[in-house]
């Protein structure tokens, strides 16, 4: 009887069904039970009969609730095929359908928007506005899922959606690897979507985060990987540009070692078949700056510089820090010198001549006493106030390079603490050094006030410290001694230039 009550759904044959149902009452509530979520109402919606959906509803309208073992209730069926008047008789039932979730935690309007079926997805957000909010088991949003899937029109009336509900926050989600919708349109080299987004939307408002990190640290300029002769690849690289899109540098040592897909997942199309995801490397990664260009074209990306400018602030702070630590022996000395084991003192059991030598001997010593203490104090400034200047910039740099990770804030946090007890060290080596004890508070501070004085001007310190460097380099004086370049290497390019010169002759 359950066959023919499935044929009869198949079909469409109402008379069947009423006799089917006029000898056994219970037999949907058989089916329902016993079918594991296969029920008439499935048959029927797949099949696209709404006049025996109708019937099937006035008998047992909790079939609507029912979802098969393939993850679809009928009003999943419904919004994948398109089918309106079968979705608007469902939802007859209650708004609470629109939010019935399935395979990977998939709402009616996810296969809408899949398919690419406007007008069910309007009468979806019409039934229930905040169904725009669900997400899948992949953390996606319908957004994502309409990008994937390249459904334009279906993301153009989202967008429009959100901002009728005020909900634009959404447009920034990020899936399960932190990827927002910009960054799989710029992935899949979506020229429509991205200006869309940031030039037909949402630029003007900056509801965009043209700078957002996914998972791997990268933004979506970083994964907009130029192709081989690709002008809409460069379309979009610009679009980003111009929208304030910088690399983010990502999470390894380099990016043009690291393909990028759009998602390890299967991407669903309308028609079933999955998108053609070929890795892509990350090649030049900027075309505003020609300073960017000559780094990129080398193979580096601003990731790598980061990295390494990151590991010398590092090196830098902990040579500085064990540095106070472990002060020159000058300033760690005691007063032994000052007393110079006694010299100077008269011992008038000697005769005259031995008491002439002791006193001369004395104010020697004593003159010697003064110079080194002006040795030492000159020591003790230009230690303490040379190596504070550099804690204090490497930590600068440091805080500076970190800035947009996401772990910044646990790093700041560690790096206060170990300024703080830099401040400790540095303190105690200031009034508890015996050899300046009896100088004054202000002298003793004087390094501190020097370090500080040299963080406030530290930007036009730099510029002429870096016009001196350049015109010493300009002397060549240590030739090609650091010179990267190989030795074969320029051979070859004299000879080829010889080749050349040859050739033209």
């Amino acid at each position: 009887m359950e066959q023919r009550m499935l044929a009869a759904a198949r079909k469409g044959n109402i008379h069947e069904l009423d006799d089917l149902i006029g000898r056994n009452e219970q037999i949907l509530e058989e089916m329902a039970l016993e079918g594991a979520g296969h029920t008439p109402l499935h048959v029927a919606c797949v099949s696209g009969h709404l006049d025996f959906v109708r019937e099937l509803l006035k008998h047992m309208p909790k079939l609507t609730e029912k979802v098969k073992p393939g993850g679809f209730s009928p009003l999943h069926i419904a919004a994948a095929r398109g089918d309106v008047e079968i979705a608007v008789e469902l939802l007859k039932v209650g708004t609470h359908l629109c939010s019935v979730k399935g395979w990977e935690r998939r709402i009616p309007l996810h296969y809408a928007v899949i398919n690419g079926e406007v007008d069910v997805m309007e009468i979806l957000l019409s039934t229930s506005p905040e169904s725009v909010e669900e997400t899948t088991a992949r953390e996606e949003t319908a957004l994502h899922l309409a990008v994937k899937n390249h459904r334009f029109k279906v993301l153009v009336r989202l967008v429009e959606h959100l901002k009728r509900h005020k909900k634009e926050q959404l447009i920034n989600w990020k899936d399960h690897k932190g990827n927002t919708a910009l960054h799989l349109a710029a992935t899949n080299k979506n020229f429509e979507v991205v200006d869309f987004m940031l030039r037909g939307h949402a630029l003007a408002s900056e509801v965009v985060e043209v700078n957002a990190l996914n998972e791997s640290g990268l933004t979506p300029l970083d994964v907009s990987t130029p192709s081989p002769g690709g002008a809409r690849d460069r379309e979009i690289r610009e679009i980003l540009t111009r929208a304030g899109a910088v690399h983010g540098g990502g999470r390894s040592n380099s990016l043009a070692l690291r393909p990028v897909l759009v998602d390890d997942d299967v991407m669903e199309e309308g028609d079933g078949h999955q998108l053609d995801r070929k890795p892509v490397t990350n090649a030049p990664q900027s075309s505003s700056l020609s300073t960017m260009k000559k780094l990129n074209q080398g193979g580096e990306s601003l990731g790598d510089i980061r990295n390494a400018l990151l590991v010398v602030a590092a090196l830098i702070v902990s040579a500085t820090y064990q540095s106070v630590l472990q002060p020159p022996k000058i300033i760690q000395d005691d007063n032994d010198k000052n007393s110079f084991g006694g010299f100077g003192q008269i011992n008038y059991t000697m005769s005259r001549g031995q008491i002439n030598y002791n006193m001369s001997r004395g104010q020697n010593e004593n003159n010697m006493t003064r110079g080194y203490r002006k040795s030492a104090l000159l020591v003790y400034g230009l230690f303490l106030g040379g190596n504070t200047s550099g804690f204090f910039l490497s930590v600068q740099m440091i805080i500076c390079l970190t800035k947009d990770l996401p772990v910044r804030l646990p790093l700041m946090l560690s790096l206060i603490a170990m300024v703080l007890t830099y401040f400790s060290f540095t303190i105690s080596l200031l009034f508890t050094s015996v050899k300046f004890r009896s100088d004054p508070y202000m002298l003793r501070l004087t390094p501190l006030m020097i370090s500080a004085f040299l963080l406030l001007i530290q930007k036009w310190l730099a510029v002429v410290i870096n016009f001196f460097l350049v015109r010493l380099f300009q002397l060549h004086l240590l030739g090609d001694m650091y010179k990267l370049e190989k030795k074969e290497d320029s051979e070859n390019k004299d000879l080829e230039k010889k080749d050349k010169c040859h050739y033209c002759k």
